[in-house]
């Protein structure tokens, strides 16, 4: 059982769900620890910023 409920519920997410799918896909693939909207947001900024 994982403790890490926002995680397991990023589909759920509306910023997750704004996100292009390339970097919804990379955040699933790579599954970094994701515990909060804010990890969430920064992990989507260093991948977009990579492009």
């Amino acid at each position: 059982m994982s403790d890490n409920h926002f995680a397991e519920n990023l589909d759920k997410n509306e910023y997750f769900l704004s996100l292009p799918k390339f970097v919804q896909e990379n955040i699933k693939q790579a599954g970094p620890k994701v515990c909060c909207e804010e990890d969430l947001r920064r992990i989507a900024e260093n991948l977009t910023q990579k492009q």
